[in-house]
C-alpha cells in the first residue's frame, strides 16, 4: 500500500509547490505594476508644476547666497512695496534692485520636471553633497527655507534642487539667473554714471592739471557737435558714450574705513582723469579717477589691477578693473570720424 501511494503523493506536491511559483510571480507582477503607476502618476501630477509661488516668497526679508565667489547677506526692513534691500556682508553696500527682483521672479516661474529620489547616489551624480549654491530666504517670522543648488544638465537646460522641509530632488527648469556664478558686481549697484546718454548736454573729459578739454561735446537743439561746432552723427555719438553710462564697478564703498579713506585719497591726488557731464536740468556731475592699484584694504582684489571712480556729490568710491580706463583716453581728433 505505501508503495501505490507514495507517487501520488509526489505528484501532489510538486503540483502544489509550482502552483506556488505561479502565484507567486503573478502576485509580484501585480504588485509591481501597481507600484509603478503610481510612481508615474506621482511625476505626472508633479511634471510642470511651479517649485514656489508667490504666497511662499512674498514675506521674505532676509537673503544669504553662497556660491564658489563666497558668501553674500542681503536684507530689508520690511515686505511693504520699494522697500529697499541692503547688502549686509561681506560689505555694508546697498543692494541691487534689478537682481533682487530678477532673482525673485525666476524662483516664482521656474518648473519642475521631475521629483527624484533623494539618496546617496542621486545626491552625489547631481553634485548635491557639495551644492554649487545655497540660497537660504527668512521671512519676518523668521522661518527659512534652504535651497540646494546642483550642477548644470546643459543637454535640456535644466538643474537639480534640493529644498528643506521637502522630500525628494527636484529636477527643474534652469533658472534665468546662474547662481553659480553669481559675483559682488552683479549683487550691487555696480553702474558709476547713473545718467540717460540722451539727456545729455555736455560731456567733457580733462587731463589732469588742465583747464583745456581733451574731449568735449554738447548738443543744443537737439543737435551735437564738437568744440569746433561741426555737427556729429546723433546716433554714433550715443553708442559713445552709452560706453560710459554702461561702465560697471567691481565693488562699491558707500561707507568707508579710515585706512579706506586715507588710501582713496592717495590714489585720486595720483589720478589722471576728470568727466564732468552737464544734463538737461544744468546739473553737473563731476567723476575724478585715482591710480591704478593692486590692493584696497578689506576688498578682495585678488591682485588684480583695478582703478576707482569718485563722484563730487557723493561719498561712494567706485572700483573699476584697470582695462576700462581706456574709456577716459577719448580725445578731440575721434569726432572726425563721427561727423
Amino acid at each position: 500500500m505505501p508503495n501505490i501511494l507514495a507517487p501520488q503523493k509526489k505528484k501532489w506536491l510538486s503540483n502544489l509547490v509550482l502552483l506556488s511559483f505561479l502565484l507567486l510571480v503573478g502576485g509580484t507582477a501585480f504588485l509591481s505594476n501597481t507600484f509603478k503607476t503610481h510612481s508615474k502618476g506621482k511625476n505626472d501630477f508633479i511634471e510642470e508644476a511651479l517649485v514656489f509661488n508667490n504666497k511662499e516668497l512674498d514675506k521674505v526679508t532676509q537673503l544669504i547666497l553662497k556660491n564658489k565667489s563666497g558668501e553674500y547677506s542681503f536684507e530689508r526692513a520690511d515686505t511693504n512695496t520699494g522697500s529697499i534691500w541692503h547688502m549686509t556682508s561681506p560689505k555694508d553696500l546697498s543692494a541691487s534692485s534689478a537682481f533682487i527682483e530678477k532673482l525673485f521672479t525666476t524662483l516664482n516661474t521656474i518648473k519642475t520636471k521631475k521629483l527624484l529620489l533623494d539618496d546617496k547616489t542621486n545626491n552625489s551624480n547631481f553634485s548635491l553633497d557639495k551644492p554649487t549654491a545655497i540660497l537660504t530666504l527668512t521671512d519676518e517670522a523668521g522661518k527659512s527655507i534652504l535651497l540646494s543648488v546642483g550642477i548644470m544638465n546643459t543637454i535640456d537646460n535644466s538643474t537639480y534642487m534640493k529644498i528643506s522641509g521637502r522630500n525628494g530632488i527636484y529636477h527643474v527648469e534652469a533658472p534665468s539667473i546662474s547662481l553659480e556664478n553669481i559675483t559682488t558686481a552683479d549683487l550691487i549697484k555696480s553702474t558709476v554714471f547713473e545718467f540717460d546718454a540722451k539727456k545729455i548736454l555736455a560731456f567733457k573729459i580733462f587731463k589732469k592739471n588742465s583747464k583745456t578739454p581733451q574731449f568735449e561735446v554738447s548738443k543744443k537743439d537737439g543737435v551735437w557737435s564738437g568744440p569746433e561746432g561741426k555737427a556729429l552723427n546723433t546716433t554714433r555719438l550715443e553708442d559713445l558714450l552709452n560706453e560710459f553710462v554702461n561702465l560697471k564697478s567691481s565693488f562699491v564703498l558707500d561707507e568707508q574705513t579710515d585706512a579706506q579713506k586715507k588710501q582713496a585719497s592717495t590714489l585720486l591726488s595720483n589720478g589722471e582723469y576728470t568727466v564732468k557731464v552737464t544734463m538737461e536740468d544744468n546739473q553737473v556731475y563731476s567723476y575724478q579717477t585715482g591710480a591704478v592699484t593692486k590692493s584696497i584694504a578689506e576688498v578682495p582684489l585678488s591682485e588684480e589691477p583695478h582703478f576707482i571712480i569718485v563722484e563730487n556729490h557723493t561719498p561712494i568710491v567706485y572700483i573699476v578693473k584697470k582695462e576700462f580706463l581706456n574709456l577716459f583716453e577719448l580725445k578731440n581728433d575721434r569726432l572726425k570720424s563721427l561727423e
